[in-house]
């Protein structure tokens, strides 16, 4: 069988012999129920799949209809540590993923090795992490032990129930398991940490995106499909508060950009809990941040004054449907043009949702304990009175309005004078501003004064003197044909 087409196999592909030896295998011990919930099957499904003579064919004739994939069985298999099963589907998989059951053997031969030199004692009835593999099993319970390494030392877990199968046990460092499965909406994927490993190249260095304080952005393959991966490192010296800050912001993360699916709102294809780091699965942005784009990493080519007023546009319907979707409106807290990612298309997505907030409704004040979100981009009224509102937004749009005009940073130590790209545009009188104006960019004065004017607008001192977002997205389109009429 030609292996570059192994990928492809479907379970209702699988050889009548080869399937039968499989289900022979599961059968035994009823080992097929624990797969079962590992494909995501709830437990009604599994007590009906009960009555079947073969219930390992029933099921997998049953996932069958869903299209997957032979290697998504075997990743299963290999989380359960089945690797009798694994042996029987080895013909049918590429050998880059035999490296599953070679791993995994020799996990499990550490731990037999470690069994038969534990000393145990008869009556001894206690379990701990120092001594679980002295307890009577409970009668008809097959117990499974589960073994990891992490960077301090080795953890152990015993998992008594099938059921627990997709939940497996996080390291010390998942700090007081804030990113659990049973947290996220169950409408969102669930990736395979093995799966990830793989689609990476093992974490290859040449495939990360970017770095930040969340941990490291990796370009990866999954489904078949490009994805950008966020692992969520726990950084060198990082205390467990600041580290369950970052699972907090995850979690917030993964709950808003599930529920609030939108054509400039990045998307979250899936998530990842089983493996050594959390991850995040977004879809791949080809044309990178609008900042990296605006100071021209990597030699790119200068954005068009077209393709920046497009931007500006997407960004702002963007941010105006999050603040007008619920009853409440949600806040990012962090627009920014390192959070606005570019697809092919140069259609911008706004991302990294890690400090949104719920606002307040419309006529009520809501004080938040702590500053969140990015200096330059932040209103001084937000940081003297900490309150809370959609005007944070408008404000830090209004930096990258200033950005997208002039193609300078929101903040330039190496500027003599005014380092804040708002108290630049402040400086210059009206009449003289387009001396700042992105000559790259193809802008004629009236466009470019037109952003600039809008800018200010959105950056005014007063919170009550900016405008609303749908206020700004409005402005935007209508002005679009008048502006690049002239620009042509």
């Amino acid at each position: 069988m030609n292996d570059n087409n192994n990928e492809q196999i479907y379970i209702y592909e699988i050889p009548y012999f080869i399937r039968m030896e499989l289900c022979g295998v599961l059968n035994q011990n009823d080992k097929w129920e624990e797969l079962g919930i590992g494909m995501q099957f709830n437990f009604d499904v599994v007590n009906e799949l009960r009555k079947e003579s073969n219930p390992t064919d029933a099921l997998l004739t049953k996932w069958s209809q869903y299209n997957h994939k032979i290697l998504e069985l075997f990743i299963l298999l290999s989380r359960m540590q089945h690797y009798q099963a694994m042996n029987i589907l080895r013909p049918l998989v590429d050998p880059k993923y035999h490296l599953l059951i070679d791993k995994g053997e020799g996990n499990l031969r550490k731990k037999v090795k470690e069994k038969l030199h534990k000393k145990t004692k008869e009556n001894d009835m206690s379990i701990d992490t120092k001594n679980f593999n002295n307890a009577s099993p409970t009668q008809n319970l097959i117990q499974k032990v589960v073994l990891r390494n992490t960077d301090d030392e080795e953890w152990r877990k015993i998992i008594n129930e099938p059921k627990k199968f997709m939940s497996p046990p996080h390291p010390q460092s998942y700090s007081n398991n804030l990113l659990h499965e049973s947290s996220i909406d169950n409408n969102l994927p669930l990736a395979m940490y093995d799966e990830l490993t793989i689609g990476t190249d093992n974490w290859n260095k040449m495939n990360i995106l970017g770095k930040g304080g969340f941990g490291i952005v990796y370009r990866g393959v999954w489904k078949h499909t490009d994805v950008a991966i966020k692992k969520i490192e726990r950084r060198c010296g990082k205390s467990d508060e600041s580290y369950a800050t970052q699972l907090q912001q995850s979690l917030r993360e993964i709950k808003i950009l599930n529920s609030h699916p939108h054509d400039n709102i990045l998307a979250l294809y899936a998530y990842s809990l089983n493996g050594d780091a959390p991850c995040l699965l977004y879809q791949l942005m080809p044309n990178g941040s609008l900042e990296d784009r605006l100071l021209r990493k990597q030699k790119t080519e200068p954005l068009s004054c077209g393709k920046r007023y497009n931007i500006a546009i997407g960004t702002a319907r963007g941010l105006q449907y999050l603040h007008t979707i619920g009853g409440k409106p949600l806040i990012h807290g962090d627009i920014k043009s390192a959070n606005i990612l570019l697809d092919k298309y140069f259609e911008p997505k706004i991302g990294d949702f890690g400090l949104a907030r719920e606002g307040p409704k419309e006529d009520s004040i809501k004080v938040v304990s702590k500053i969140f979100g990015t200096r330059p981009y932040l209103p001084e009224d937000f940081i003297s009175s900490r309150n809370l509102s959609t005007k944070i937004d408008t404000y830090s749009f209004g930096i990258v309005i200033f950005e997208l005009a002039t193609g300078l940073p929101a903040y330039d130590h190496n500027r003599s004078e005014c380092k804040f790209l708002r108290e630049l545009m402040n400086k210059w009188e009206d009449k003289e501003n387009y001396i700042l104006m992105d000559k790259m960019a193809g802008y004629n004065h009236v466009t470019f004064t037109y952003l600039v004017t809008l800018g200010k607008w959105c950056t005014n001192k007063l919170a009550q003197n900016r405008p609303e977002m749908d206020q700004v997205y409005k402005n935007l389109s209508d002005s679009k044909n008048r502006f690049f009429i002239l620009s042509r």
